[in-house]
């Protein structure tokens, strides 16, 4: 209990000796559970003497854990601008190109982005997919129809976007044959539609290949390492907890950037300071991830 209170309210052996006049060796023993007398009345006597002072643990400490907070870094901004900008804009340079390692958010971003703004549909390529299932999971995400053939979905998509502009945002666009990425020009200039095409790094190469296709580029968005900045934000969004700044930095580090690896190293976090009934995360908390 004394480690607690330790922890919780920052407090050093020194400030509880003068507010308890119990010397600083006895302190130690207790707080490492070395003391060879009479711990539990010992401890009791500092405990009840602490509280006197307003020194108390919350009662029945309540920590919970959102995963799937959204934290608001440069990277999401930089996606926002772009897909407003694509909405915003004529046919003119109607493609927009979002790259990035994987884990940096790319997909998260994009999902907040079309569930947030009536006029963007997300779409996920899987491997193998042909073109006319590529362009009925367009016209499903954009009609709620699912077309027989590639033309009718063609079709169905250019009559519903003739009245409203929808911005189509295609994941995973990295692994697409430049097949199917002609077929999204075609389907750019025939709708009128934006389309902006996500992926790994390897994205912008495969676009700057084909010179019908690198001109309608308008902007290409990387997506960069997570900051200390972006840690911090996330422990207080996802748990209500203030990171020290060592702290964060450390736990920065173990990222490389990635916040896939943060979310998960703040899951294990979190178990710790349920299992240590703390709100407080420390160093060595850091080292045992």
């Amino acid at each position: 209990m004394l480690a607690k209170l330790m922890e919780h309210y920052k407090l050093t052996l020194g400030q509880i000796e003068r507010l308890t006049g119990i010397d600083k060796t006895t302190l130690s023993l207790l707080k490492n559970g070395k003391y060879n007398g009479n711990k539990a009345e010992i401890e009791t006597q500092v405990i009840e003497k602490l509280k006197e002072f307003g020194y108390t643990l919350p009662e029945g400490l309540k920590l919970s854990f959102n995963p799937d907070v959204f934290v608001f870094t440069q990277n999401v901004l930089q996606f926002k601008e772009l897909a407003d900008e694509l909405l915003g804009s004529d046919l003119t340079s109607s493609f927009g190109i979002v790259a990035g390692r994987a884990g940096r958010g790319k997909t998260k971003t994009a999902i907040w982005y079309a569930v947030q703004n009536q006029s963007a549909v997300y779409v996920l390529y899987v491997d193998g997919m042909t073109i006319p299932q590529l362009a009925r999971e367009i016209c499903f995400e954009i009609t709620g129809l699912r077309p027989r053939s590639f033309y009718d979905a063609l079709i169905e998509i250019e009559k519903t976007t003739k009245y409203k502009k929808r911005l189509v945002i295609i994941d995973e666009a990295d692994k697409m044959p430049k097949k199917h990425i002609e077929m999204l020009r075609g389907l750019n200039e025939r709708c009128q539609v934006p389309i902006m095409l996500l992926g790994e790094e390897v994205i912008t190469s495969k676009l700057s290949e084909e010179r019908r296709l690198k001109s309608r580029v308008r902007k290409i968005v990387t997506f960069e390492p997570i900051s200390v900045a972006d840690v911090s934000t996330y422990y207080q969004a996802s748990m209500g907890i203030n990171l020290d700044p060592e702290v964060s930095l450390a736990l920065w580090k173990r990222s490389q950037g990635d916040f896939r690896i943060i979310v998960r190293d703040a899951y294990a976090i979190y178990r710790m300071l349920k299992a240590n009934e703390t709100t407080v995360v420390t160093m060595e908390m850091v080292q045992r991830l």
